[in-house]
């Protein structure tokens, strides 16, 4: 997660220091070719109102990334809509002779300024904007007129040499972000493959942990079987059967992604009940709430005796409190059943002229 995370930051970080590298250009440098040349603007004007429009553009820009979001897309045109007629009010004052130079102080800048608004596009798009800046000042150039061919030869020189820098920093933005993207996949995938390993993992612990669980009671049972030490006739060996059959039945249903755990394992050993003709009455009340997984195995274990040995009818009652959770079983069994000594739940058992009735009760620690 962490790796990821710096990956997708990486574009980010270098699109805030484009940005930083076209602010500190404009206050330090061109700043100082404004007010040196001031003098030879006509009218001045529109150099200051160009000034503190790339300004404007810088603060909009930088007030996404200070928050952490990418730039819209429609901010970053307007943006660009905005860095061209900033480039045009501050070209028109210049003297023809003097483009180039640094009394044209807007020129190098604006493409700095390109370059963080349009970061995350492709170096075809920023190649495409920056030439477009770059016949944009050539029609201004030519229609203010007055330059000779050297002129133009030498100012050509410089441009290409300025715009070259800048679209070679382009491309290193967008090989900066088919890096961040292969990090972010290769830390995906990680991230994907140790996943899958935990889920496996903990898999493999609840096989064991409910292979455990019938190690001292199913297996003998199945083993009295296969070896003829049980009769399978026998009431009691039959209960037995009955009683393993409902605990597994609520093993497996314990690996279910459920709102209600508890309800939904006890349900799975109902339906084994009713399969074996029992009549089935459930009475829920109390919301859902978290139950350690032992916690809900005794709870269960005593209800799930009685509906296995029951003979025709079964009434089950679950009732949670913030104070307590009871699981109770009311059926017409021969005999009151055991089970296995709970560590967890309090137990009670009470037998009847029509059967037995048992409750487990949990209590959460103070």
């Amino acid at each position: 997660m962490a790796e990821r995370a710096s990956a997708e930051r990486l574009p980010a970080v270098a699109r805030v220091a484009v940005l930083l590298i076209a602010v500190t250009v404009q206050l330090f440098l061109c700043s100082a070719q404004l007010i040196r040349n001031w003098d030879r603007y006509r009218p001045p004007w529109p150099e200051p109102v160009a000034f503190g429009l790339l300004l404007l553009v810088a603060a909009g820009c930088g007030g996404f990334l200070a928050r952490g979001r990418a730039v819209p897309g429609r901010v970053c045109w307007a943006g660009v809509v905005a860095v061209f007629a900033a480039s045009v009010l501050a070209s028109l004052p210049v003297a023809p002779s003097d483009y180039l130079s640094p009394e044209h102080w807007s020129f190098g800048l604006i493409g700095w300024y390109v370059l963080a608004l349009l970061f995350d596009r492709s170096p075809r798009t920023v190649g495409g904007v920056l030439g477009g800046h770059l016949v944009l000042t050539a029609s201004t150039l030519f229609l203010a007129g007055g330059v000779d061919a050297i002129r133009l030869a030498a100012m050509g020189i410089t441009a290409i040499s300025a715009l070259g820098y800048q679209f070679a920093v382009g491309l290193a933005a967008g090989l900066i972000r088919r890096i961040a993207v292969r990090a972010g996949e290769a830390a995906e995938a990680r991230e994907r493959a140790s996943t899958a390993e935990a889920v496996a993992e903990q898999v493999h612990h609840d096989h064991r942990e409910r292979y455990n669980a019938l190690l001292g009671t199913t297996v003998p049972l199945l083993r009295g079987l296969a070896d003829g030490s049980l009769d399978p006739a026998d009431e009691d060996v039959a209960r037995r059967c009955g009683t393993e059959a409902a605990r597994m039945r609520r093993l497996f249903a314990e690996g279910d992604d459920v709102p209600d755990p508890l309800v939904h394992e006890l349900a799975a050993v109902i339906d084994l009940a009713e399969r074996n003709g029992v009549s089935v009455r459930l009475a829920v009340r109390g919301e859902p709430c978290a139950l350690p997984k032992q916690v809900r195995r005794e709870l269960l274990d005593a209800a799930a005796a009685v509906l296995a040995s029951a003979a025709s009818a079964v009434r089950v009652t679950v009732v949670r409190t913030p104070e307590q959770v009871r699981v109770s079983a009311l059926g017409d069994v021969a005999a009151v059943p055991e089970v296995a000594e709970p560590m967890q739940v309090q137990v009670n058992r009470v037998g009847t002229t029509a059967g037995a009735w048992v409750e487990a009760v949990w209590q959460p620690a103070n």
